[in-house]
């Protein structure tokens, strides 16, 4: 604490003068896939609200007046929890002599002085530690600063969001990745610590541990920028516009207050950047990562001249990009590479010159504003095209479940 009293001292001449800045709070629908039934989770941007995850969605609560919700003691309390650092008085609720980490750095902290807050900073690559009231090495407590800067459009885009995902689930519990089927976290502290399951596990939320791919075991993964930290678009100039976001199934569009919003396509579709409306996956020509929101574990790779190239996936993640032998094209649909005609889907072969379709289908789309684009395919089964088969991810498990480690 020594390095940190030297901080304060220097900084006791700068007494608080301004509010924390306003944060908007996590997509907590989002949030809720991640944890199992019935945890409570807290709000990113009022420290007296917090919400019970349901499988029906999660459902906001209230504190009574005077107190403030504790998520590692999953209830209400009177004092105010190390994690919350939304009040406009980083100091309201604790004693003198205490700290307060700053909602607007993560280096940043006060010192709760007879006064009032003083503002301090630690020094250079190290974090504050708001339950420990310490300096620490910033891989010892990692976190998440907010940056805005303007594009070369004149809008405004976010880098990354101001998000411990740990000042929001309590301490001690697995729960789910937004962007990785295999994916889990835990907070010990009020620190993220994150892993991946083996190959050929995913991490199931309700069981929190990891066990095979079932059909309702990675509905987590929604690659939601609140809780990802992705680059996301904010203000916009034409209301009912449209743009991709990183994920294939999602979009934002502009609402009549030209903020954009995101926005996701039924299972099954992706965002087509050329029709601007949701599509059958195959039909979809967007250079993103495919193999996201699918249990497959080969997929036809983005293309715009042919279908000869491939994804490995692993529990909806990229692992390589494999090519068939000359004169091969691979189809999704049947998980192989065949020598007799080029499927002819969009997101490979856009000009479908060469080859007759693999995949009736006709997409109908509306466009992007909330519905999505509705469409049938049609595909030959596994086994029966001729050629060579994608070689198959050759891990077994060797028991059902593992746990998370």
């Amino acid at each position: 604490m020594g390095g940190l009293k030297g901080s304060i001292i220097a900084a006791m001449a700068l007494l608080l003068a301004c509010a924390a800045p306003a944060s908007a709070d996590v997509n907590v629908t989002a949030l809720c896939l991640l944890v199992n039934n019935g945890v409570y989770v807290a709000s990113q941007t009022d420290c007296t609200t917090y919400y019970q995850c349901l499988g029906s969605g999660p459902t906001a609560m209230s504190c009574p007046t005077g107190y403030y919700f504790d998520k590692n003691a999953q209830q209400c309390s009177a004092s105010v929890p190390s994690t919350c650092t939304i009040s406009s008085n980083p100091c309201e609720g604790k004693a003198v002599g205490t700290f307060a980490p700053s909602s607007a750095s993560c280096g940043g902290y006060y010192y709760c002085g007879a006064s009032g807050a003083l503002s301090g900073r630690c020094p250079s690559g190290e974090n504050f530690n708001p339950t420990t009231m310490a300096c620490v090495y910033s891989n010892q407590y990692p976190c998440q600063e907010s940056a805005a800067t303007e594009n070369g459009s004149g809008g405004t885009v976010t880098s990354s969001v101001a998000l411990n995902l740990c000042n929001l689930v309590e301490n001690g519990i697995y729960f789910g990745s937004p962007s990785s089927c295999s994916g889990w976290n835990y907070c010990q502290d009020n620190v993220l610590h994150s892993g991946t399951c083996d190959t050929g596990y995913v991490f199931n939320v309700q069981q929190k541990n990891c066990g095979y791919q079932q059909s309702t075991s990675c509905s987590q993964v929604t690659n939601d920028p609140s809780l990802t930290g992705t680059e996301v678009p904010t203000t916009c100039t034409q209301s009912g516009s449209v743009k991709a976001a990183t994920a294939c199934n999602q979009y934002y569009q502009c609402t009549p207050s030209l903020n954009y919003q995101l926005m996701t396509c039924q299972t099954g579709y992706f965002f087509d950047t050329i029709s601007q409306v949701c599509v059958v996956r195959t039909q979809a020509r967007n250079d993103c990562d495919r193999c996201v929101g699918t249990t497959a574990t080969f997929v036809n790779a983005y293309s715009t001249s042919n279908c000869s190239d491939y994804l490995y996936c692993v529990n909806g993640v990229q692992k390589a990009v494999e090519t068939c032998p000359i004169n091969y094209y691979f189809n999704e649909n049947t998980g192989s590479c065949s020598n007799s005609v080029e499927p002819q889907f969009l997101c490979c072969n856009p000009t479908g010159s060469t080859g007759q379709a693999t995949t009736s289908g006709t997409t109908s789309g509306t466009t992007a504003s909330g519905t999505t684009a509705s469409g049938t395919t049609s595909g030959t089964t596994a086994g029966t095209t001729a050629g060579t088969t994608a070689k198959p991810d050759a891990t077994t498990g060797t028991t059902a479940t593992t746990a998370a480690k």
